[in-house]
């Protein structure tokens, strides 16, 4: 962890987003950020960690001195099949937000693609939103490969993004077709013009399956920066 984090500091970051506890006791995790110089904006957190791990996840928080949690991910095992199993997952989300609410901490949902399929209002995603102790934290990619207009849902829930995963993607299967950002297919200056109008205040450059760690870090730090310079001001 050590080494990401001064990684990102020297591709000029200064913020970051942390996922999980790293197998590391929570003091030692604490350390490793502070010497890297870096602020944690943002963190993820699996669904199995907050059941297990709740106490834990406030006292990490707290350490970083961090009011995000993210959480990102259902096993596919645990993925409801029908509405009423989603709305259950829906539903424990919210408690989870209230808990947290009451320590200053909001709580983001961040989809991928399974999250995004059915009738609109009637979407994992959907299900989850509806409740109004929920905020978003779409991943672009994810977005741009899995829905027919992004924008469009990006637009109707604009007034609960907390943060976005900038990842961009190309036509295709698989993790192939992740790209840096501005080499895909996602219209950023479109994107970032709808974030301006949102409560977002954090874009977290992402690659999933990068072979280039420090070009993806730099060129998507680059390509935002010009981005916003000139959509957002």
């Amino acid at each position: 962890m050590a080494k990401q984090l001064n990684l990102v500091r020297a591709c000029g970051f200064t913020d970051v987003e942390t996922i999980g506890f790293h197998d590391l006791p929570l003091l030692h995790l604490t350390q490793q950020v502070a010497q890297s110089g870096l602020t944690v904006r943002s963190a993820h957190f699996d669904w199995e960690e907050f059941e297990s791990r709740f106490d834990d996840i406030l006292t990490l928080l707290d350490l970083l001195n961090c009011r995000i949690a993210v959480m990102p991910w259902l096993v596919p095992k645990a993925r409801p099949v029908t509405i009423a199993g989603w709305q259950a997952v829906a539903g424990q989300l919210s408690c989870w937000a209230a808990r947290l609410a009451g320590y200053g901490v909001r709580l983001a949902y961040h989809n991928h693609d399974f999250d995004l399929a059915g009738r609109v209002g009637e979407t994992p995603l959907d299900l989850i939103l509806a409740h109004e102790a929920m905020y978003w934290q779409p991943d672009i990619g994810w977005l741009a490969v899995s829905t027919p207009d992004p924008t469009a849902l990006l637009q109707r829930y604009a007034g609960r993004i907390i943060s976005v995963h900038a990842k961009d993607a190309a036509q295709g299967q698989g993790d192939d077709r992740w790209r840096n950002l501005g080499q895909g297919i996602v219209d950023w200056p479109h994107v970032l013009r709808i974030l301006g109008e949102s409560p977002c205040s954090d874009l977290f450059v992402e690659h999933d399956e990068t072979l280039d760690h420090v070009e993806t870090l730099r060129t998507g730090r680059e390509y935002l920066m010009t981005q916003m310079s000139s959509e957002v001001g």
